[in-house]
């Protein structure tokens, strides 16, 4: 037979025990008043929070700008001399920075290259060489000419390879200097005739 006492401390532990059941119970899972919100809810919660900035949608031209609507697309070195004079013919009165520029040269661009540019525009800004063009309210006019080297990879039926000399001339207030670049192109021939497939300066 268990003693009185004994007994009295068991009942005491067993009713201690269902407590702290039912208080365990009532906070299975995260706490609601102490857990962590979800980023999105202390985002939207914070007063005067400033949303991340994502650049527009590019609307793809349909076709090039009035002056290149002649180029010769069966050759390879029209279609390479076009694409670089509008790559760098950066005009920082109505450009936001080289990227427009480069969206003047799309209907001279393979697809997948189209595709590349248009999905992925620049996330931050020009530089600071481009804002001191645009102090100035610069234009370039451009000149893209042959340039060579050796052991340049020969042309094939679906590819060529050109290097071009670029020289931008400015026009500003007061007028930026001349620049020059070497820039290596590789066109790839299609349906209607060569398009660009990547423009890079050296």
């Amino acid at each position: 037979m268990i003693p009185t006492r004994l007994r009295r401390q068991l009942l005491v532990a067993a009713a201690t025990a269902a407590a702290l059941t039912v208080s365990a119970c009532g906070h299975t899972g995260s706490d609601d008043t102490t857990g962590t919100a979800p980023l999105g809810a202390l985002a939207s919660a914070v007063p005067g929070a400033v949303p991340v900035p994502t650049s527009p949608p590019v609307t793809p031209p349909s076709e090039l700008p009035a002056a290149y609507r002649g180029v010769d697309r069966s050759s390879p070195d029209a279609v390479a001399a076009t694409v670089t004079e509008l790559w760098y013919g950066w005009d920082t009165t109505r450009d936001s920075g080289p990227y427009d520029a480069k969206l003047r040269a799309l209907p001279l661009l393979d697809p997948a290259t189209v595709t590349d540019l248009v999905t992925h525009p620049p996330i931050s800004g020009p530089g600071a060489d481009w804002l001191a063009l645009a102090t100035a309210g610069a234009i370039a006019h451009v000149s893209s000419t042959p340039a060579h080297e050796s052991g340049a990879p020969a042309d094939t039926a679906l590819r060529a390879y050109r290097l071009r000399e670029v020289t931008q001339e400015f026009t500003g207030t007061p007028p930026p200097p001349r620049t020059q670049r070497i820039v290596s192109v590789v066109l790839r021939r299609t349906f209607d005739g060569w398009r660009t497939e990547s423009v890079v300066a050296r």
